[in-house]
């Protein structure tokens, strides 16, 4: 049996010893995969071994950054806009406080309506107010768990009328985050001038860096770095004016029942902006706290947060009229003694229909008028004449308007510093091919653009700066900054006047255009600004809108008429009675400026005499 058993397993055991031969291929593949892995393991353990310590180090580390004190924002007399006040900001790990303590902050800031947001595990709470900060410190001494740091807070002096100007703070949203790096816990700028100077205004953010232990307690400071305060800014902006002015804006607006509007002042020599109201208006210092009231200004259908010199967009009506008189002048189309004919409408036949018309009226029969009165009286029929031709009269056309309109800036930004502007849209028959309805430029739509209608729309700020243009002769860059001044209120930026383009016309066809500007408020449309303590020119507008149901109102002039020191442009949106309804207005706000003026002026002079 011993033997038969050796003889079965013999040959199977001595196969167990055999060499085993691998394939050439296969031995190369365990030697690369072999070379890899301790590529690795050398890596991880030797090259890497800084960063696993710098992360090491980095997790027993806390760092907090400290918000930089915002720079002040001064009116052009040096009165303050916007300061700071001392505050503090809350800074709570959610990952390390119980619900019942969530519970509490939450209670917190409902009842004292503070402003916060939830970044990643920390809810921030901003601008704590001092004795709650104190109570919050004693109740709270884990600097990990709830972390209480120095901050400012916001305040705008003036509040209401300077809201939309001024802008206010908020938490940067999380795509601002992404594209700026903004500090999720540190206020940004929202609007107006806080957010278009805000890599101005924003300073230089502290750094506090703390080390802990494996028990959470903090060992020692590694580094403090103190925050810096932002640049200042002193703007172009008479404050004083700009305040009393709301004032009569907002009672006048409530007494008509008129609900929307804005006023822009401006210097035509210079570009600065002297006043720049949109209404209405909101307190900027509401939005320091999240009150009530801001939700209310948030889903407000009179738009408070929206700029309405800026970024309205409006069929200007006939304040463009004298741009269409002067082409006229400048491309020699009719001479400006020479009388048309208003008999209160236009007639033109239909070229298919000979006996029936298109009709084009004018807003009265105004008779026989020269170019200076048809400005002053706003003769619809004089300017559809020279604008799109008429008989033997030829006109400018579609081309040469639209020509004219854009060296007078209409169409395109001015390039103010501020936020949201619009260019505006001049037609033509390029652009009317985009109509669903109707894609032929007709002689109608000519007619249309001659007086400010049909597609047309411009921006107020717009208006105001092809008005000074009609000062000056020259198109000039507005600006709301006059200065920016460093820490200890050196001037490190001074803006200066930007000439765009200048003569834009001849002195003589200016000079034309300029006399039928004085007509409209000697002898035509505003003859209730003739009432005024200073000689005004100007020119009114009433472009129909919500389906001709409604109209604006414009007025945009300038004063004195002989020595010209401010235009002024004023609107108010869907008003019965047309351009009238700002005259009264436009009258107070010209006299409320030049009586400060005169004032201001005689106070200097007392001044100055008790010093000699």
């Amino acid at each position: 049996m011993r033997w038969i058993e050796e003889e079965i397993l013999l040959p199977n055991s001595s196969q167990l010893f055999k060499k085993i031969h691998f394939p050439y291929y296969l031995k190369i593949l365990f030697i690369i995969a072999y070379l890899v892995l301790f590529f690795f393991a050398f890596k991880i353990f030797i090259i890497n071994k800084n960063q696993w310590l710098i992360l090491a180090q980095a997790n027993n580390r806390l760092n907090i950054i400290t918000p930089a004190p915002r720079g002040l924002i001064l009116d052009r007399n040096n009165k303050t806009l916007a300061a700071n006040e001392v505050s503090f900001d809350l800074i709570i790990n959610l990952n390390l406080i119980t619900d019942q303590e969530r519970l509490f902050f939450e209670k917190l800031i409902a009842e004292n309506q503070l402003d916060s947001t939830i970044n990643f595990n920390q809810l921030i709470i901003k601008n704590i107010p001092k004795q709650l900060a104190s109570s919050i410190v004693v109740q709270y001494n884990n600097f990990l768990k709830v972390r209480l740091i120095d901050s400012y807070k916001r305040v705008y002096p003036l509040g209401l009328g300077f809201g939309n100007l001024i802008g206010y703070l908020g938490f940067p949203s999380a795509d601002e985050i992404e594209k700026y790096n903004y500090e999720p816990n540190i206020y940004i700028g929202k609007l107006g001038i806080e957010a278009y100077y805000q890599n101005y205004l924003s300073g230089k953010n502290g750094e506090i860096i703390l080390e802990k232990d494996n028990k959470l307690n903090i060992i020692k400071t590694i580094r403090d770095k103190e925050p810096q305060i932002g640049y200042s800014l002193k703007l172009t902006i008479d404050s004083n004016f700009q305040k009393k002015a709301y004032e009569i804006i907002d009672n006048y607006m409530k007494e008509n029942g008129y609900h929307k509007g804005g006023l822009i002042v401006i210097n035509p020599y210079s570009g600065e902006i002297l006043s720049l109201i949109s209404y209405p208006d909101f307190d900027n210092n509401l939005f320091i706290n999240k009150s009530e009231k801001v939700k209310e200004i948030l889903i407000d259908p009179k738009q408070p947060l929206f700029n309405r010199i800026v970024s309205g967009l409006y069929a200007p009506g006939s304040v463009v009229k004298p741009i269409v008189a002067l082409a006229a002048l400048e491309e020699k189309i009719i001479n400006p003694e020479k009388k048309i004919y208003s008999s209160g409408e236009l007639k033109i036949p239909n070229p298919y229909f000979p006996e029936r018309y298109s009709i084009f009226k004018d807003w009265k029969v105004h008779g026989w008028v020269n170019m200076k009165e048809a400005i002053a009286n706003s003769v619809n029929v004089y300017f559809y004449t020279i604008g799109g031709g008429y008989n033997e009269q030829k006109g400018l056309g579609v081309y040469k308007i639209k020509k004219y309109f854009e060296l007078y800036g209409l169409g395109q930004k001015t390039g103010i510093d501020f936020p949201g502007e619009k260019d505006g849209f001049i037609p033509d028959p390029e652009t009317k091919k985009n109509n669903l309805v109707d894609k032929i430029w007709r002689l109608g739509d000519t007619y249309n653009l001659s007086i400010g209608q049909g597609d047309l729309t411009v921006t107020p700020l717009q208006i105001a700066i092809f008005t000074s243009a009609l000062v000056t002769n020259r198109l000039i860059k507005p600006y709301l900054v006059k200065e920016i001044l460093d820490e200890k209120q050196k001037i490190i930026f001074k803006n200066q006047p930007q000439v765009i383009k200048e003569n834009l016309a001849s002195p003589e066809n200016l000079k034309i255009i300029q006399e039928g500007m004085r007509m409209t408020v000697t002898q035509g449309t505003a003859k209730q600004l003739n009432y005024a303590i200073v000689s005004i020119a100007g020119k009114s507008g009433t472009p129909e809108i919500l389906g001709k149901k409604k109209l604006n109102a414009f007025f945009t002039g300038y004063a004195p008429y002989e020595n010209p020191e401010i235009v002024m442009t004023l609107f108010i949106e869907e008003v019965p009675i047309g351009s009238i309804a700002t005259l009264p207005l436009y009258r107070d706000l010209i006299n409320l400026y030049f009586e400060n003026k005169y004032k201001k002026n005689n106070n200097d002079e007392n001044l100055n005499s008790l010093e000699e």
